[in-house]
């Protein structure tokens, strides 16, 4: 990084938006009941957790010369590719559903018969249209993993930021 204020912004940025991540995919875990849970919803807190890892070792790149240039390049990578293909393989398994209830019967199917937003399903029948019939569930689930979604890729471009002040931190030797 080029100097140290914008590198505790960058990295403090970093750690609020990892928090965000962590915190709604455990949230959604937590309303997961029946049957399996989801891949998806285990990779996106490991992501949320390693992006805060990654935001105290940029802080520390700071304090620890070995950290700069091409180690912290190298950590800015790795937590960049695991955002974008958390960000990625989320909106895939939300297969363009609209987070509304709009009365649209295409967009009904697919809240209710999505594995992230529906609960879990046993023998037909899932947890969140069983437990209430609780509409309003299945639609703030949606909103969870939207806002979990546009965060992992806002952690991407947020480390290509600070990838941008390292190289050029390291192009100008100092």
């Amino acid at each position: 990084m080029s100097k140290p204020l914008v590198n505790f912004i960058v990295r403090g940025f970093q750690f609020l938006f990892g928090v965000v991540i962590l915190g709604l995919s455990v949230s959604m875990i937590r309303d997961h009941h029946w049957g399996s849970l989801p891949s998806i919803l285990g990779y996106a807190a490991a992501v949320g957790g390693i992006t805060i890892v990654g935001s105290w070792i940029g802080i520390a790149a700071s304090f620890v010369s070995f950290l700069e240039g091409p180690a912290g390049l190298i950590v800015d990578g790795f937590v960049a590719i695991l955002n974008a293909a958390g960000g990625i393989a989320m909106a895939v398994k939300l297969n363009g559903v609209k987070c509304e209830d709009n009365n649209s019967v295409s967009n009904a199917e697919k809240l209710v018969n999505n594995d992230i937003l529906n609960g879990g399903c046993e023998d037909g029948y899932c947890w969140n249209l069983v437990n209430g019939g609780n509409v309003n569930k299945i639609l703030s689930l949606c909103k969870e993993s939207q806002a979990d979604t546009v965060f992992m890729f806002l952690v991407v471009v947020l480390m290509a930021v600070a990838a941008v002040f390292t190289f050029l931190r390291m192009r100008k030797g100092y």
